[in-house]
């Protein structure tokens, strides 16, 4: 049984709303009994791989900004449509990267004190790709409540936006779909789930925290005021860099997140909690571009919400020495397989 038979038609907002207004489920699909796998027998290693390293985060988070720095700079620097081009790819990548640690901010697993984990994740991750780390973390929870079920609000985004949620296609239509979201056509389907995690949409929300405004308003303060410091002294090449930027996002990021999301749960057996979720084991390129920081490891993750990213290939490692996993659990090999494997369901 595929998910797209498995869940009732709800919209997003109404998923959102209810859960807003504190209702229950209103159907019984919200509560699906699968075979769980019992965690008890990995109660030890997961303890000691859900330790947070604060000073790893650090040295990770530096090293994203690094990239992007200098990749912007040398953009600046050469002046060239070629080097634009590149720099918008991996500032890509980049962004991708930090949307895998707001990830793991919204599970406060950057830094062992709650409140520095939302400020460093707010300020210098979840802020510059116009998100929130407590907005993002509420809708989040819920996902992972009612994973693959009608209340799954992330579903049920994916189902509204058609393209990416109805498989097999046909080799034409798939072609289509890849190009579209490449080009950013259908980015605009992203309001979806994302205005529900815009700050600047949830300002006045009581899941929007004191601090978090404050910190909002200062950052914006910080970013406007040097983009008007660089505008005034090279306007030409700050507009270029402000459009490379969003373009990156609207474009390389787009395909990118689709294909992430698309691959954890979609088209999966669900007839067992380790079939109901997919873990893919990337190529090089695709680890650079869609899952870094382990978040390929999706089904460890939601098996172990606890662990770090960064510690998931372990843990999946080990897990795969558990007959029990091994036989059941959903692996994929590579994103493109994920497609193969979408485009072979009947």
């Amino acid at each position: 049984m595929t998910t797209a038979t498995r869940t009732a038609a709800r919209t997003t907002d109404e998923i959102l709303r209810d859960a807003a207004m504190n209702q229950a489920p209103l159907d019984a699909e919200s509560k699906r009994d699968l075979a769980r796998f019992p965690r008890t027998r990995h109660a030890e290693l997961v303890r000691s791989l859900s330790v947070v390293n604060g000073y790893r985060t650090t040295a990770y988070l530096m090293f994203q900004w690094a990239v992007i720095v200098a990749s912007l700079a040398s953009a600046a620097y050469l002046d060239h449509w070629f080097v634009y081009l590149l720099t918008l790819l991996i500032l890509a990548s980049r962004m991708q990267a930090l949307g895998v640690m707001l990830h793991d901010g919204a599970h406060w697993l950057l830094y062992r004190n709650r409140k520095i984990n939302d400020a460093v994740c707010d300020l210098f991750i979840a802020f510059p790709l116009g998100m929130s780390t407590t907005l993002y973390r509420k809708t989040h929870f819920r996902h992972h409540r009612y994973t693959n079920t009608s209340e799954d609000q992330d579903l049920a985004a994916q189902k509204e936006e058609h393209e990416w949620y109805e498989w097999p296609k046909s080799r034409r239509a798939c072609a289509w779909v890849l190009f579209r979201s490449t080009f950013g056509l259908n980015t605009h389907r992203a309001w979806i789930l994302y205005k529900h995690w815009a700050p600047w949409n949830n300002f006045r929300s009581p899941d929007f925290p004191k601090q978090s405004r404050v910190l909002y308003i200062l950052s914006m303060i910080g970013v406007y005021g040097f983009f008007a410091w660089a505008f005034q002294a090279n306007p030409r090449v700050t507009l270029i860099l402000m459009a490379v930027y969003m373009t990156s996002g609207y474009t390389i990021l787009n395909l990118i997140n689709r294909l992430r999301a698309t691959a954890e749960h979609l088209g999966t057996p669900g007839t067992h909690e380790l079939n109901d979720t997919r873990t893919v084991l990337p190529s090089l390129v695709e680890r650079f571009f869609i899952a870094p920081y382990g978040v390929n490891f999706h089904l460890e993750h939601h098996l172990f919400p606890s662990v770090p990213g960064y510690r998931l290939g372990r843990l999946h490692r080990e897990l795969m020495k558990d007959d029990e996993f091994r036989r059941e659990a959903h692996i994929t090999k590579r994103y493109t397989g994920v497609i193969r494997e979408l485009m072979a369901q009947r």
